[in-house]
């Protein structure tokens, strides 16, 4: 195995067409983990087998004012990427939480990646059953804090994940709320899913976030760099940190480089995200009623970048996987 491969898909994940300026970011996060960040997080993916539950959370309602069901399409795309992988690969089962509002479309996402969204009696038959059935399973929390946090400990219980993931998903924030890179404040409605990481670390499982800005869950463990180097950063920037923070280009392709760095970690090529399905999957986002979140249009593009820079992303980082093997 090429060790610099993990550094490629690293360059190739952080690229930052959309000029945010995620470079300060990055290399604090990469500092903090002594390694490339696709590494570091695959590492916490590698031992995942059979029947682990794997916790993702993801969704974003991005223009609240209008309706809370219109959410983005970075984050949810990313997320059934690494449910298909982590259940067709794995043998898991993908847990997904988000907003309530955005059950609906965060479902068909999952479905349109091959997965069977079942409630969780059905997983667990699917899980004890020798015959493979992919499945997952998608629900919500309060957004009332103490309800939350009751909720965060009976799921936490009830499921005892391997890993938990934050894909995009807005952090709280040192006033007590929820922001856009921007600085509005968008909490009206958001499920408070942060409990659910906090709970998991207290516990001792696993977290990983991947943001694309400074507001999303995770980025706490770099919380110097995004008050320094991110506009509104001291306003917007979320307070819990996770394992590995991940700050990509765009949220979606750092889910990307993890399967493509937990691929090369277990030589199974087959956990790659294949460039046909990111197009289908941008095909199908904005027939669900999912929104470009930077452009606010119904089209299949993900932070204002078009359908074919997606599609090239995936080819690299598949084309740096199959020539590391």
């Amino acid at each position: 195995m090429n060790e610099n491969a993990f550094e490629l898909i690293d360059q190739v994940a952080k690229l930052d067409i959309g000029r945010r300026g995620m470079a300060p970011l990055y290399s604090a996060a990469r500092q903090r983990a002594g390694e490339p960040l696709s590494l570091a997080a695959a590492r916490l993916l590698q031992p995942t087998t059979a029947g682990d539950a794997v916790v993702l959370l993801t969704g974003s309602m991005v223009r609240g004012w209008v309706s809370l069901e219109l959410g983005e399409t970075d984050g949810p795309l990313g997320a059934a990427a690494m449910a298909r992988a982590l259940s067709y690969g794995c043998g898991a089962v993908p847990i997904v939480l988000t907003d309530e509002t955005l059950l609906r479309s965060v479902s068909a996402v999952l479905e349109a990646a091959g997965l069977i969204v079942v409630d969780p009696s059905q997983a667990r038959a699917a899980a004890a059953n020798p015959r493979f059935t992919s499945v997952a399973v998608v629900e919500t929390c309060s957004s009332v804090p103490d309800q939350a946090v009751e909720q965060a400990h009976a799921l936490l219980d009830r499921w005892r994940p391997r890993t938990v993931v934050s894909i995009e998903r807005a952090g709280l924030t040192a006033d007590g709320t929820y922001r856009s890179s921007a600085g509005v404040d968008y909490s009206a409605g958001r499920a408070r899913l942060d409990e659910v990481v906090a709970e998991a670390t207290r516990r001792g499982v696993p977290t990983i976030g991947i943001g694309d800005y400074g507001n999303e869950i995770g980025m706490g463990a770099i919380r110097t760099a995004v008050e320094r180097y991110m506009q509104n950063g001291a306003r917007i920037c979320a307070q819990l940190a996770t394992d590995v923070v991940f700050p990509a280009g765009v949220s979606n392709w750092g889910c990307y480089a993890v399967l493509a760095a937990l691929a090369l970690l277990r030589n199974q090529p087959e956990l790659l995200h294949a460039p046909s399905l990111e197009a289908r999957l941008l095909h199908r986002a904005p027939e669900l009623g999912m929104i470009d979140g930077l452009t606010g249009r119904r089209e299949p593009t993900a932070d204002g970048l078009p359908l074919e820079t997606h599609v090239a992303v995936t080819s690299l980082l598949e084309t740096i996987v199959r020539y590391s093997a």
